[in-house]
């Protein structure tokens, strides 16, 4: 008898335990950002890095594409599920998915029952530019308002302070587990903590100083591969002899940042694109040559120099910087109007070479080039000093103890959300 009661209990206690982890619907997902979004229209470009980024997790979740590049850069089908070269071999034919509906519950029905894409060039780099969010499927309603395709609509967007998204229950992949997702913008690391601390907001950004903090408080923090490359970004209104350039590149002690303000964590790298995405980041030279940068720099000029004074890592950082440049025999002073010489995040979205290289082009305002491998375009902007890398950061979230599903998702690696498969459970540990 004994032992019967000891299996009844044990199963109960596996039931509750099950129950306990199995995803459950309904609830409200309160997310907060440093970046400020002006626009939710996947066709429109930004420079601002931050705020490309952002607006692009946002839009994700409301609009799809056509083709969709996994954790590896591969092309999968998303909205199409094939294609192939019509019989003429001019145009490729995407066959769309079925039972697919715009957020309002109308039929996604593309003319023809095929999307024809011109044949005049190679495949993969079709399906790559399809996979852009930019070429995201959208159409707007009687009203004007932007529909898509995706698990989540814009419920409530206020351009620069709020974006509220609800659950399309019509989605062609099943309804999302979460009711609501809200996400407040522009709000700083200060202001996040404090309101995280105060159970205000569920997903919130942290800076890497406070990694470590967080997670011997036992709590849950989604770290990303490295994916924010710190660079010194000189501005083309208001010009810095090449030679000068050149010199601050070589006066950095890139080493001493990554061991000594990032606590060993980040990649030490004098490339753009970082290793995991690249695989070539070794090539770019990291050492410090202050000889060399002594000889460039004699006469130098001050040179005005800019950065977040709000984010103490960025201002740690800077200070560095200017330090390894006085080494130099360079004096980097502080702006007080439009700067020179301005330390800013550029930010990797799109797991492929190529397409972060764009991002990255678009971010310093100069034309993307085509028909060069990827070492190539990235060789060509680093040897015009116009860009200079840092040290490369890895994206931070700190999660509350009820949101689920966030952490087992393959995207982390690279802070890609998919917002369908996040839940809300209780607040327990």
């Amino acid at each position: 008898m004994r032992l019967i009661t000891l299996l009844s209990i044990a199963a109960a206690s596996l039931s509750l335990l099950f129950a306990a982890s199995r995803p459950r619907y309904g609830g409200i997902l309160r997310v907060q950002l440093r970046a400020v979004v002006h626009s939710l229209d996947p066709s429109e470009r930004l420079s601002d890095p931050l705020e490309a980024a952002a607006k692009e997790q946002i839009v994700s979740q409301v609009f799809e594409t056509l083709v969709r590049l996994n954790d590896k850069g591969e092309p999968q089908p998303h909205l199409a599920i094939s294609w192939k070269l019509d019989a003429a071999k001019k145009s490729w034919a995407f066959t769309p998915r079925p039972k697919v509906t715009w957020q309002n519950g109308v039929p996604w029905q593309p003319n023809g029952g095929v999307i024809l894409v011109p044949a005049d060039r190679p495949i993969e780099d079709i399906l790559r530019d399809l996979a852009r969010p930019k070429n995201a499927i959208v159409a707007r309603s009687n009203e004007g308002n932007l529909l898509g395709t995706g698990p989540f609509r814009i419920h409530q967007f206020e351009p620069g302070k709020s974006v509220v998204l609800t659950a399309y229950d019509g989605h062609w992949a099943g309804r999302s587990f979460l009711d609501t997702v809200e996400i407040q913008l522009g709000r700083s690391f200060r202001e996040q903590s404090l309101d995280f601390d105060l159970g205000k907001v569920d997903v919130s950004e942290i800076p890497l100083a406070d990694l470590r903090r967080a997670q011997q408080r036992n709590g849950k923090v989604a770290v990303s591969a490295p994916l924010e490359n710190l660079a010194l970004i000189f501005d083309r209104d208001r010009p810095v002899p090449d030679p000068i350039r050149e010199a601050i590149a070589l006066t950095l002690d890139r080493a001493a940042i990554r061991n000594v303000l990032l606590q060993k964590t980040g990649e030490a790298n004098a490339s753009l694109l970082p290793r995991w995405l690249s695989g070539y980041s070794f090539v770019f030279r990291t050492e410090r040559d202050l000889a060399r940068a002594k000889q460039l720099a004699a006469g130098a000029q001050p040179v005005s120099f800019a950065y977040d004074k709000q984010d103490a890592l960025s201002r740690a950082i800077a200070e560095r910087v200017s330090l390894n440049a006085s080494e130099g025999g360079i004096t980097l002073k502080p702006a007080t109007g439009p700067a020179q010489l301005k330390l800013t995040a550029l930010r990797v979205t799109m797991p492929d070479a190529y397409l972060a290289l764009d991002e990255i082009a678009t971010s310093l305002g100069v034309p993307p080039q085509r028909g060069f491998g990827a070492y190539e375009r990235e060789r060509a902007m680093l040897d015009a000093h116009r860009v200079i890398p840092v040290v490369q950061l890895s994206a931070l979230h700190r999660l509350g103890m009820r949101v689920q599903g966030w952490l087992n998702a393959p995207w982390v690696a690279i802070d890609r959300w998919q917002l369908a498969n996040v839940w809300l459970g209780d607040e327990r540990p």
